[in-house]
């Protein structure tokens, strides 16, 4: 019996970094970052990597922002219960909470 490879669907940094190095925008992408169309061409085929240097200005030049699930978390949760909640400022409880 042949063992059957699943292909793994993209990811969408992976996906964004597809569109915006495909379309018009690349120009920009590559000044960023020092490429030219030789060095996205082998990028986009898996046959070159980005340095740690160039990390931040490709990911500035495509408009991607890193930040930590913890991060993440914490902003779900202060938008779930209201980050700026005046019922809890003047010590009636969260904003929304039936007791």
């Amino acid at each position: 019996m042949k063992a059957t490879t699943i292909k793994k669907p993209a990811g969408r940094i992976e996906q964004l970094l597809r569109t915006e190095l495909s379309g018009a925008q690349r120009h920009d992408v590559k000044a960023a970052i020092g490429w030219d169309d030789s060095n996205i061409s082998r990028f986009l085929s898996g046959q070159q990597g980005v340095t740690i240097e160039r990390i931040d200005e490709l990911f500035n030049s495509v408009g991607i922002a890193l930040v930590t699930r913890k991060y993440l978390d914490a902003m779900a949760t202060m938008c779930q219960v209201g980050a700026n909640c005046e019922c809890a400022r003047n010590g009636q409880g969260e904003c929304g909470r039936r007791a």
